[in-house]
């Protein structure tokens, strides 16, 4: 097993997940094992410190519940972890009463930069040179820090952000952003865990983000990299200029965003043009869509065309083409709602949108921003202002500024096109998506600042 897999299947035990198959391969590890003996000690200590917490009284608890944990405390899955390594039970109590048992663990990595530091603990003291060891984890509050590890691998945090090193190949980002590179022979496969992916660099460099909420992010800043998801043995593979975020929860949605080639062509690196043989194109006679909340622009010169144009199965035919786009009016938020006419098993949802100006650098109207949300039901529960859509599933979130860090117009796409996918092929069984859209741009004047979408496509199954 790869210390990654050890990782996970220490995590599984303690949470009362694994098989009796995988606790008697963990409990043969652990005793031939010093790293993967001391691996489990520490995870299996910080599940009884949250056991104990989970029991304290709510007043006692908000210190604690205010640090992001990697797992949720299951207190009776402690006990249950006890019971499952007995025939090492004495050898576990010896070294968990043993002073200074951390401080045997082999260094894993170097300090090498530091820039303007502040660690959450007052009491962490790093400087540059100094090891680090499997197990610790460093809590960044503001500035960066530079590792190096003994395979050769380089990780910069950049606060806030909490990392936990857990062998000289792979780390668990908890919370916030790390650049990582894995240029050398050695340091290939070097591993970077979130609460929801795995990231794993094939030689190359990456941005991984990790969300309070549980959703990870990666960008691909050369090279490539595969994005594993618990559970799935499929391995999503990005290249140099490819991003992907993951989302939390059981569905464990992805979000790809691609830029076109600029022509009516509609063409994109991996991402398949609009579709008229989606479920949702009008000409099945069973999908509908309508705006239910906002409106859309239809002052001339410039009117929007009607919202069943984004069921047609076409494109715009040229970069500024407002009768063939779907947009709401300056600085206006929106919601636009597709009836499929019976719930369907959705294993895909594409979103294309298209804008140029004779101004080559203005962009503006090519972001895709909104929240996707769905109901399975005979009728949607209603959509008020604000944020509160109860009743509603969030499926994902999209900001392709974000996608594309752009700092300038001239960064941004002017042709888009965003998948969003379920990791093991389904995002869900609804009937009714509910897309709430954001103007492009925050500003305090009228501007005209809403996405000219082009086509909303739905794959999947009734």
């Amino acid at each position: 097993m790869s210390p990654d897999e050890i990782d996970t299947l220490i995590e599984r035990h303690l949470d009362g997940l694994a098989t009796p198959e995988e606790v008697r391969a963990l409990s043969q590890r652990i005793e031939k094992d010093s790293a993967a003996r001391q691996l489990y000690l520490r995870k299996a200590r910080l599940h009884a410190a949250l056991g104990a917490a989970e029991t304290q009284p709510s007043e006692d608890r908000t210190e604690f519940n205010s640090v992001p944990s990697l797992t949720r405390p299951r207190p009776l899955a402690w006990a249950a972890s006890i019971a499952g390594l007995t025939t090492l039970s004495l050898l576990l109590w010896r070294l968990l009463i043993a002073p200074g048992w951390e401080a045997r663990a082999a260094p894993v990595a170097t300090l090498r930069e530091i820039s303007d530091a502040r660690w959450v603990t007052p009491e962490a003291r790093f400087a540059p040179g100094d090891t680090l060891r499997a197990g610790q984890t460093l809590e960044l509050s503001a500035g960066s820090a530079a590792l190096e590890f003994t395979s050769g691998a380089r990780v910069t945090l950049m606060g806030p952000s909490i990392f936990e090193l857990t062998s000289d190949k792979s780390g668990f980002l908890t919370l916030g952003r790390l650049k990582a590179e894995a240029t050398t022979p050695a340091s290939k496969g070097f591993t970077v865990r979130t609460r929801t992916a795995r990231v794993v660099d094939i030689g190359t460099q990456f941005i991984a983000a990790a969300a309070p909420d549980g959703q990870s992010r990666i960008d691909v800043t050369d090279g490539e990299v595969h994005v594993l998801l618990d559970g799935s043995t499929t391995a999503h593979r990005l290249r140099t200029g490819e991003a992907m975020s993951v989302e939390a929860g059981s569905a464990q949605v992805l979000v790809r965003i691609e830029p076109g080639d600029g022509t009516a062509a509609f063409r994109f690196p991996t991402i398949p043009p609009p579709s008229r043989d989606d479920i949702a194109d009008r000409s099945r006679g069973l999908a509908t869509m309508k705006v239910v909340r906002g409106e859309l622009f239809l002052r001339a010169p410039i009117p929007s065309g009607p919202p069943e144009l984004l069921l047609d199965g076409n494109g715009q035919n040229a970069p500024d083409s407002p009768r063939e786009s779907v947009f709401f009016g300056p600085n206006d938020s929106g919601a636009l709602l597709l009836d499929l006419g019976q719930p369907v098993t959705i294993s895909q949802i594409t979103t294309y949108s298209w804008h140029q100006s004779r101004a080559a650098h203005n962009r503006v109207r090519a972001v895709q921003k909104f929240t996707l949300y769905g109901f399975n039901g005979d009728s949607p529960p209603s959509i008020e202002t604000g944020t509160s859509r109860t009743g509603w599933v969030p499926i994902a979130r999209v900001d392709s500024d974000d996608f594309f860090r752009v700092m300038q117009p001239v960064d941004r796409p002017a042709q888009q096109a965003c998948l969003i996918a379920g990791a093991n092929g389904l995002i869900g069984r609804y009937r009714f998506l509910l897309w709430e859209v954001e103007p492009t741009q925050s500003v305090s004047q009228p501007v005209l600042d809403n996405t000219f979408y082009a086509e909303f496509d739905v794959h999947g199954n009734p």
